[in-house]
């Protein structure tokens, strides 16, 4: 590997940035699931659970999708008598994942390169044959992508969640197409002076499937070697696009902030209590709170072609990550058990049933069998061939990071952008990116 040098250093840093929080605990990864609320063992279970090989699992799912995924563990557990999964759902799973030396963690489809590189995962290509399960043929081919390497597969796929598009049916009869369409529904709703915008342009919050689509869309090409490489003709031209959809053509409003793109679609929003967005791009994550206060209203689209003619669709993707730490041969058995149970469609579909879309083949055929129940599911199912994940690169979040604040920052907020100074950001964005790259 040819970042030995630094590589604690590396480490450190895409813990200490993963997630904020204090000084890790010096708890061990079993007292800290004991602790927890979310603990997954059952407690009629404990004295069963006490013989059991135990196997401890750490995930971010603290929102809504927590308790379909301990749904899961807790049918594991029940299901048999040789072992036991501790789970424990954190916000800062990430870095409690390496300073707690957890066995299993949920792993981002972006984040496996640069785990992949530090060595932090464990191949699994003989848990896949022991659970039953083969990687090339049970999930969609986007996988391949993120998940297998020259020297394996290091990653179960989950899930693939995609930019959603959703539209108030209210404000829009025929769900926009294209950019064109977004001129008429501007006209029709008069947005200068009403304060009603086809849609809204958010300074932070999902920014950057905001970016990935103009640049998806436009064709572009940003990635060389191991580096994202923004600083090219093609890329200034659409991030243009973007300032001009606000400034130009006033499809979005001016001076919108942190999840404002959603906040003006559902009425939400405080700093810019006047200002309505009749569609929103965003995850969807959001759809059961937008359904909750839009009701029927409430249309899922596919995603308008805005900036271009390629079809692409910003999209990121929960897997289960094994430790490169786990040795113990009873508790790899166990983590097998556990995914050959877990891969049961009428299993997997526990996680659709949290809004989330499986990409495990079979469960996925039983999802589209019931479009009105899992509605955001069948949408995103169709744009999976378009789908276009962060590229699998060592340490690219670190590498958008000046993309998502400072060029992002400057597209939204410099009403007389030039193409210049865009330049000038875009060449200090691959700068960085580069010297992230050798690290």
């Amino acid at each position: 590997m040819k970042r030995q040098a630094v590589l604690l250093l590396s480490t450190l840093m895409a813990f200490s940035l993963a997630a904020c929080g204090g000084a890790p605990s010096s708890k061990t990864a079993a007292e800290k699931t004991e602790a927890a609320t979310q603990k997954t063992a059952p407690a009629s279970d404990a004295a069963k659970g006490d013989e059991r090989t135990k196997i401890t699992f750490i995930n971010g799912f603290t929102g809504g999708d927590g308790p379909f995924m301990r749904k899961i563990v807790d049918g594991f557990n029940e299901s048999q008598d040789q072992y036991v999964i501790e789970q424990l759902q954190d916000a800062d799973h990430y870095t409690k994942f390496k300073s707690d030396h957890f066995d299993m963690l949920i792993i981002h489809a972006d984040w496996i390169s640069t785990y992949h590189a530090l060595g932090l995962l464990r191949e699994v290509s003989d848990l896949y044959d022991k659970a039953g399960i083969s990687f090339d043929n049970d999930f969609h081919p986007i996988t391949q992508s993120y998940a297998k390497y020259d020297d394996g597969v290091f990653a179960f796929p989950l899930d693939l969640y995609a930019e959603t598009f959703y539209y108030n049916k209210e404000l829009v009869d025929i769900p926009p197409k294209n950019y064109d369409d977004m001129i008429a529904l501007r006209d029709k709703l008069d947005s200068v002076n009403t304060g009603i915008y086809p849609i809204g342009i958010p300074l932070t919050g999902d920014q950057q499937w905001a970016w990935m689509t103009a640049l998806g869309q436009s064709g572009c090409n940003w990635v060389e070697g191991e580096h994202i490489k923004m600083d090219t003709e093609e890329i200034c031209d659409a991030f243009m696009k973007v300032h001009n959809l606000i400034y130009k053509d006033h499809l979005s409003a001016k001076g919108l902030g942190d999840q404002d793109h959603y906040n003006t679609f559902v009425n939400e929003t405080a700093d810019n209590a006047s200002v309505k967005s009749a569609v929103c791009l965003t995850g969807p994550w959001n759809y059961t709170a937008a359904k909750e206060i839009l009701g029927d209203n409430l249309g899922i689209g596919v995603l308008p072609q805005l900036y271009g003619d390629t079809p692409c669709v910003p999209a990121g993707g929960h897997t289960f990550g094994v430790s490169a730490e786990v040795t113990d041969q009873k508790k790899l058995d166990g983590i097998a058990a556990f995914m050959k149970y877990a891969y049961q469609p009428d299993v997997m579909l526990n996680w659709a049933d949290s809004g989330q879309a499986p990409i495990h083949l079979a469960t996925m055929e039983k999802v589209k069998d019931n479009p009105d129940k899992y509605p955001v599911a069948n949408v995103n199912y169709g744009i999976f061939d378009d789908a276009m994940i962060l590229p699998a690169i060592y340490n690219i979040r670190e590498q958008v990071k000046y993309v998502n604040s400072t060029v992002w920052a400057l597209v939204l907020q410099e009403p007389e952008l030039t193409r210049d100074q865009l330049m000038a950001e875009l060449k200090n964005a691959t700068d960085i990116a580069i010297e992230l790259s050798e690290q």
